[in-house]
C-alpha cells in the first residue's frame, strides 16, 4: 500500500510519467519524516528529492480517475470478533456469522501522504499551522506496484 520512509520509493526511470490516478484532495497536516512512517507518493522521482523533505497528509475528497484503494487491515480481527460474540453470549451473531471481514475487499483510501521538499511553496501549508482548506487536483503516476507507490505528475488548485 505504502512505501516505508526508511526504504523510500524506488528510483523512477528517466521518462515522461503518465497519470494513473487523479485525486481531489485537501492538505490537512504536515509531518516530519520518522522511521516507520509510511508515504504513498513523492513530489518528484526519488533521485531528485534531496535529503530534506516533509510529509503532507491530504484528505481525499474524490478519486477523479483511476483507482486509489487499499486493503483494510484494521482490528477487530475475525477471531477477536468471534471471541467477543461468544463472551457476550451473542448466539444470533454466532449463528449468522455476521462479522466484519477485514482484508477481503479493497476500499477507497481516504488519505494520501506525500513527501514534498517545500510544503509551503507547493501547497501553502506549514508544519504546526492550520490547514488553508484549499482543494487540489493531484495527478499521480504509479511507479511501483507492490507495494503501491506513486510520483506526482502535477498538482493544481481547484
Amino acid at each position: 500500500m505504502a512505501g516505508a520512509v526508511s526504504a523510500g520509493i524506488s528510483s523512477v526511470p528517466e521518462r515522461k510519467l503518465k497519470a494513473d490516478v487523479v485525486l481531489l484532495a485537501v492538505p490537512i497536516t504536515v509531518k516530519s519524516p520518522t522511521t516507520g512512517r509510511t508515504i504513498d507518493a513523492l513530489e518528484k522521482p526519488s533521485a531528485e528529492m534531496g535529503k530534506i523533505w516533509k510529509i503532507v497528509v491530504f484528505k481525499i475528497e474524490r478519486v477523479v480517475t483511476g483507482s486509489f484503494k487499499t486493503l483494510p487491515v484494521k482490528d477487530p480481527s475475525l477471531w477477536s470478533q468471534v471471541k467477543n460474540a461468544a463472551g457476550n453470549k451473542n448466539i444470533l451473531k454466532l449463528l449468522t456469522m455476521d462479522f466484519q471481514r477485514p482484508g477481503e475487499e479493497p476500499k477507497e483510501k481516504d488519505t494520501l501522504s506525500m513527501a514534498v521538499t517545500d510544503p509551503l511553496v507547493l501547497f501553502g501549508i506549514e508544519e504546526n499551522s492550520p490547514s488553508p482548506k484549499q482543494r487540489y487536483k493531484i495527478s499521480l503516476a504509479l511507479v511501483q506496484k507492490t507495494p503501491k507507490n506513486y510520483v506526482m505528475v502535477k498538482s493544481e488548485k481547484v
